[in-house]
């Protein structure tokens, strides 16, 4: 698959969706740690996690990386005006496309922003690390109307869709990972829809069985295939995962499509290339994310 590319999820219960209520996944960073901007890394981009998510209208979008820029201009550039961005914790790759984000200037704009809960502390520390000294302006220069939800693991929260006084709800449940500092693994839901948000999570036994627990049936689990098999060995403790262990999560959980991302800044076109082949002659269910890749559900 080429950036650009549409996917489409497998295993409707019905054999099929109408496009009107199809969900559009969109990959905006693929990389973890530090954006990777050299040419031996176009083919699957180099910035850090960001995918949106059009819920029919509603856009919500896991983390905030290098990827959220571009995602900002083209949601400037389509007038959106309100977005609710699942932060898995805030590592910088996963926050630094805040700095910038143009809907923060924008008076008309709506800007929830979910974390962690940090004891009161989550907007605190938000704004500490989005302001002055490390960026010309702070919080207070903001013009969007802009809150901050801490959440607890293992809880549900729910996002309304649609207008004022429309009843449509997403269901938004959260899952513990295992990570050094802690992180939020999102499992984000509608009816028969569900995609699993499960980056920057180590596995061993308990946490394997907790995921498979979380995302099961899930049509879509992004999963951090941050290193080979190989390199996670050197790498224990580091928080991260393999696209192996993704893939028998998958299976495990009857998970419809497992894409991988969060690739090391390391790993270059060449080198991902031949791990995607490695893993789809494994098994079908597995894809490797590319910037501009589209996926429905």
């Amino acid at each position: 698959l080429s950036g650009g590319d549409s996917v489409e999820a497998r295993d409707w219960p019905d054999g099929s969706v109408g496009m009107e209520e199809t969900w559009s996944v969109e990959i905006w960073g693929v990389r973890g740690a530090a954006p990777a901007a050299y040419r031996d890394f176009l083919e699957y981009g180099g910035n850090t996690s960001c995918i949106s998510v059009d819920c029919c209208g509603e856009t919500v979008i896991f983390d905030a990386g290098t990827g959220l820029l571009e995602l900002g201009r083209r949601l400037r550039k389509k007038g959106t005006k309100r977005v609710h961005i699942l932060l898995s914790h805030l590592h910088m790759d996963h926050i630094c496309g805040l700095y910038g984000f143009p809907l923060f200037l924008d008076a008309g704009a709506e800007i929830h922003l979910y974390g962690g809960a940090e004891e009161g502390r989550l907007g605190e520390r938000l704004g500490a690390a989005l302001g002055r000294p490390y960026w010309p302006y702070d919080a207070t220069a903001f013009s969007a109307r802009v809150e901050v939800h801490e959440v607890l693991p293992e809880s549900v929260f729910r996002i309304k869709r649609g207008k004022e006084g429309d009843k449509a709800e997403l269901t938004v449940r959260t899952l513990a990972g295992n990570h050094p500092g802690g992180s939020l693994l999102y499992r984000l839901e509608e009816g028969e829809r569900s995609i699993v948000y499960g980056l920057d999570c180590e596995t061993d036994v308990k946490m394997s069985a907790a995921l498979q627990a979380f995302a099961r049936d899930g049509k879509l689990l992004i999963w951090d295939a941050n290193f080979t098999d190989e390199d996670l060995e050197r790498c224990a403790g580091w928080g991260h995962s393999s696209w192996r262990q993704g893939m028998e999560l998958g299976r495990a959980a009857g998970v419809g499509l497992v894409l991988m991302t969060h690739y090391s800044r390391e790993y270059t076109d060449c080198f991902l290339r031949g791990q995607q082949e490695l893993a789809e002659r494994e098994d079908d269910i597995c894809r490797f994310a590319k910037e501009g890749m589209v996926i429905r559900i």
